[in-house]
């Protein structure tokens, strides 16, 4: 007699289950990839002009946002999320939640800085929250 309250065929995860998960730990190895790549370059970017060249918190991120988003888009479509999905529509999306994240960060490290944290410090964790919200809106609405 079997005590356990799972039925013996809900206890183990099916082929198909395991195999989803293999594929969704891939997707999120590639994401992270491309997103570290792209993360890396775009706070360089930042903090060159921002912390070296003297410009301004806005348009240094700003800069940077946009230098690392082309890369970012073609290797996300491509090797990430292996989208077959029309790359138009995609962008669009894409560049809509560009437009968000790029007014989230900058109002969020123009913030924080004026709160006395340092700008890298600032510029980490305002990233930290657009690749979360990022995985998720990637992989369900945008190249999906």
């Amino acid at each position: 007699m079997n005590d356990s309250p799972i039925a013996p065929d809900e206890a183990a995860p099916t082929e198909s289950k395991r195999e989803s998960l293999k594929a969704l730990i891939s997707q999120i190895v590639r994401y992270a990839f491309v997103g570290g790549a792209s993360a890396a370059f775009e706070l360089v970017v930042f903090q060159v002009l921002y912390a070296l060249a003297g410009m301004g918190i806005a348009p240094s991120n700003i800069i940077a946002l946009v230098a690392s988003t082309a890369v970012n888009f073609t290797m996300n479509r491509s090797l990430a999320f292996k989208s077959s999905a029309n790359p138009t529509r995609s962008l669009v999306l894409y560049l809509v939640l560009f437009a968000f994240n790029t007014t989230f960060s900058t109002l969020a490290i123009t913030w924080l800085v004026s709160l006395g944290l340092h700008s890298a410090v600032a510029k980490l964790m305002t990233m930290v929250c657009i690749v979360m919200w990022n995985f998720v809106l990637y992989r369900k609405v945008i190249f999906k």
